[in-house]
Order: structure tokens, then C-alpha cells, then sequence
């Protein structure tokens, strides 16, 4: 039986969906691709790839009201070029989990 911690199961499971919903906004309010893929840390091929796999689980993320927000503020701090503290996406991680039947991290 595997024993995985909280950001290991996020990791596999709500963190490249997230990165890919955040990426879309980012393009959707102007910043190239290749540009949006960059500030998320994610290669343009994962990118296309969970675009095209996990479309469900990209729809339940913006579906939900509390994390498409969360996420279209990330989106305009990005492009604003604000400092982003690594604990954002850590908060957003942990409300989307519950999307996905996962225990909330904190």
C-alpha cells in the first residue's frame, strides 16, 4: 500500500490541472503561450496534453466559483509582474482538492 503525502497526491492530481486552468486565463487576458507556460512552469506539451486529457477536470475548475476566482486574481497578479508568494498556489491547491475528493490540506 502507498503512503502518499498531501502534496504528493496534489502533485499527480490537482496541481497540472490547476497550472493548466491558470495557463488559459493567462492567454485568454493576452500573454502569448509560450510566455503563459513560462510563468507557470510548464512545458507548452504538458500543457497541450492535459489540456486535451483532463477536460473535465479543467471544467470542474472553472465551474467552481471560489477557484476561478482565486485563479483570475493569480492571473492579474502574473501579468501585473507582482511578487507572488509560493503559498498562493499552495492555498489554491488545497481549496481545489475537495474538487477532486481529496482531504483539504489545511
Amino acid at each position: 500500500m502507498k503512503n502518499l503525502t498531501y502534496c504528493e497526491d496534489g502533485y499527480f492530481t490537482v496541481v497540472p490541472v490547476l497550472k493548466t486552468a491558470l495557463i488559459l486565463k493567462l492567454v485568454n487576458k493576452g500573454l502569448q503561450l509560450r510566455e503563459a507556460c513560462k510563468y507557470v512552469n510548464m512545458s507548452i506539451t504538458a500543457f497541450e496534453r492535459h489540456k486535451k486529457n483532463d477536460v473535465e477536470k479543467i471544467q470542474k475548475i472553472i465551474e467552481d466559483k471560489e477557484i476561478s476566482d482565486m485563479i483570475n486574481s493569480l492571473s492579474t497578479r502574473i501579468i501585473n509582474r507582482e511578487n507572488i508568494d509560493s503559498l498562493t498556489f499552495c492555498l489554491l491547491c488545497s481549496k481545489a482538492r475537495r474538487l477532486f475528493n481529496l482531504p483539504p490540506c489545511f
